[in-house]
């Protein structure tokens, strides 16, 4: 489900409340989530899910064009 869908579905749910206005309480909520990620911050939203930043160790890969050996940074990951 992409943001599009979701929006359509509570404008479905909640035909009194005007698309514009359900699009904004997406906008915040989303824009909050990732503020709190990006702050480091663990994020717990009950019955849906939770969230937070792990670091991934670098190791080797492999290209899967051409079986050659990759080394793949460390990086951070949701």
């Amino acid at each position: 489900m992409v943001k599009s869908e979701l929006l359509q579905k509570l404008c479905n749910l909640h035909p009194g409340i005007f698309r514009k206005d359900i699009k904004k309480i997406l906008e915040v909520i989303f824009h909050e989530i990732a503020s709190a990620l990006h702050e480091g911050k663990n994020i717990e939203i009950r019955g849906f899910g939770t969230y937070k930043i792990v670091k991934r160790k670098a190791r080797i890969g492999r290209n899967p064009k051409n079986s050659e050996l990759v080394q793949i940074p460390e990086k951070k990951a949701i």
